[in-house]
């Protein structure tokens, strides 16, 4: 029997945990290729919970049957598997080629709002008019681009019921229109960003109880808010995981103005904010290894 029939066996018909109540452990992958052992808690046949170890659990306040979760699992060291969890029923998630996933658009927002709240933007230094840091904040959106609201389909957001959804679906039209008519290569105007600005803040209002965030990502993200970067770097992302030999790291993006960026300095600039980073999280009670990635801007907002 394979890795897949032995976990998809464990259910029944339904998609219900054949033994009733109880919890089995799994191991959540994710997109990145983090690795998280965790386990699900069933209730008479139902998903009740889902939790990786040492973030907080997926879990409703009542303990009422998770709906509209996906998860990937690693079943063995060659073996994955992405589960759909409907009112507590676990079924195996394939999606066909050229269709995207409600977890696949959520991934592109969620990088989007943290590249609309890590700009590196010195908005507190008084050498600076408003009409300075305005530019500066202007040229780090990285987050106005169609790649953020990648994937969107209202069909995916059952529970937020019909005015909710289209109310959603209007908000991604409108973003997505403004987003267009910025040049991957150009920063957007400052008209462009006034547009678009609220609308994204009516996104994040819908969709950030989808956004999952752990205790110990926020604490990181406090750390890497007080480093100090070259003017080039427009903005950042992070992700938790850990290293092939399961050394708790995190993975530091880094994006850079193409034009600007000084090539012959690249790897001692990659070498100085691994230290820099590194001294951040020891501030902060972290342990993890920072990995940098450097990455230019106009490639991510070309998608």
């Amino acid at each position: 029997m394979s890795a897949i029939e032995d976990f998809l066996g464990r259910f029944d018909e339904r998609g219900q945990y054949r033994e009733g109540s109880g919890t089995f452990p799994v191991t959540f992958l994710t997109n990145k290729g983090s690795r998280y052992p965790g386990k699900f808690s069933f209730l008479d046949g139902l998903c009740i919970r889902a939790e990786m170890d040492g973030y907080p659990p997926w879990v409703y306040p009542d303990n009422s049957p998770l709906s509209g979760a996906q998860f990937t699992l690693l079943l063995d060291p060659e073996t994955t598997l992405t589960v759909q969890v409907d009112q507590g029923r676990i079924a195996r998630h394939d999606v066909p080629e050229g269709k995207t996933s409600k977890q696949d658009f959520l991934t592109n927002f969620r990088l989007a709002r943290n590249l609309f709240v890590h700009p590196r933007v010195a908005t507190d230094s008084a050498s600076l008019d408003q009409d300075s840091i305005k530019r500066m904040v202007v040229r780090a959106a990285l987050w106005l681009t169609p790649k953020s609201v990648a994937g969107f389909n209202a069909a995916h957001f059952p529970e937020l019921g019909a005015d909710r959804q289209l109310e959603l679906q209007r908000l991604v039209k409108e973003f997505r229109e403004i987003a267009a008519s910025v040049p991957p290569n150009k920063p957007a105007t400052g008209d462009q960003y006034d547009k678009a600005r609220p609308i994204f803040l009516k996104l994040l209002e819908i969709l950030d109880p989808y956004l999952f965030s752990p205790q110990e990502g926020k604490q990181v993200e406090e750390a890497l808010k007080n480093v100090a970067f070259p003017p080039w770097a427009l903005n950042w992302d992070y992700e938790l995981g850990s290293d092939p030999d399961g050394t708790p790291s995190v993975l530091v993006t880094i994006f850079v103005d193409d034009e600007s960026l000084p090539r012959r300095e690249l790897g001692r600039f990659a070498s100085s904010m691994t230290s820099k980073i590194h001294a951040a999280l020891n501030e902060v009670g972290s342990q993890r290894w920072p990995n940098i990635i450097v990455r230019a801007a106009v490639e991510h907002k070309a998608g």
